[in-house]
């Protein structure tokens, strides 16, 4: 067995992806501990269930604009960027779905109660949330009422063909 590991690139995975390093070592111990085939069955299973706790719990970015430009990206991992005074502008890393609107729902609020000051708009940008179902409709509807109901706009923007559909329906 000694020879089938490659320690330098468990290392370089380890640092690279904590995500490819626990199902890698998922499925070592269990080609160990169970044999090849029941092994390898066991670590495509606690893929998915990593895939789907990565799906659970996406990130969602505020943005803030890059100095000197027209662009926007993440405050978190840019924090020289400018924040739009009286705007939030969020981002969904993933596809809004009916197991993690819950999760983008309350992070969202978290962030406009944290603001100091007036918030007379928000923005969410759908560029990188490819397929909407109807749960996650049903939050952007409830999370637009809710800021109109405060004299807060909800704009969406780049929404992908499919999800504007599904959003007008």
């Amino acid at each position: 067995v000694k020879g089938l590991i490659d320690v330098a690139e468990l290392r370089h995975v380890w640092r690279v992806s904590r995500f490819d390093f626990a199902v890698s070592m998922v499925a070592f111990a269990a080609v160990l501990l169970l044999g090849i085939l029941k092994g390898v069955m066991v670590a495509a299973v606690a893929s998915l269930l990593l895939l789907i706790r990565r799906a659970a719990n996406p990130h969602v970015a505020f943005l803030g604009r890059i100095p000197g430009t027209r662009h926007y990206s993440d405050l978190e991992r840019n924090p020289d960027n400018e924040v739009l005074p009286g705007a939030l502008v969020f981002r969904v890393e993933a596809s809004l779905l009916y197991f993690n609107v819950e999760h983008v729902r309350d992070a969202v609020w978290e962030r406009i109660r944290s603001i100091s000051g007036p918030l007379n708009l928000v923005i969410c940008d759908l560029s990188t949330s490819p397929l909407i179902d109807i749960a996650g409709a049903r939050m952007l509807l409830t999370l637009h009422a809710a800021l109109q109901a405060i004299g807060v706009p909800l704009r969406l923007v780049a929404a992908h063909a499919a999800v504007r559909d599904l959003l007008r329906a």
